[in-house]
C-alpha cells in the first residue's frame, strides 16, 4: 500500500499477520543462504513492532538518527526467549 496515498494510507500496517508472515519468509529464506535481514524506516522505529521484528530474527534495524536512541533501550531490555514466543504468536494470529 502506498502509505502517501491519501486514501490507502490509513490501512498500511507494518503488523498485520500477512506482512509478519512475509517479514518472517523473508528471514528464514536470507538466514539459510547466510545473508542478513534488515528492516528500515517507520516499522523498524515502532515500539510496538521492535520485539517482534527481533523476536523474529531481523538482524538490523535502520531507523532515522531521532529514533536511535528510544529503538536501542528498547533493544537492551529485551530478553531473546520471550522475543522468540512473542514472535511466535504474532506469527500464529493470522
Amino acid at each position: 500500500i502506498d502509505r502517501g496515498h491519501p486514501t490507502l494510507s490509513a490501512q498500511a500496517d507494518g503488523l498485520h499477520p500477512a506482512v509478519l508472515q512475509l517479514i518472517d519468509i523473508t528471514v528464514r529464506a536470507a538466514h539459510a543462504h547466510g545473508k542478513w535481514v534488515g528492516v528500515c524506516g517507520e516499522l523498524a522505529a515502532d515500539p510496538l513492532a521492535v520485539p517482534v521484528l527481533v523476536g523474529m530474527g531481523v538482524d538490523e534495524l535502520s531507523v532515522s538518527a531521532r529514533s536511535i536512541p528510544e529503538v536501542k533501550a528498547r533493544v537492551r531490555e529485551l530478553n531473546m526467549e520471550r522475543l522468540k514466543t512473542l514472535a511466535e504468536q504474532a506469527l500464529s494470529v493470522g
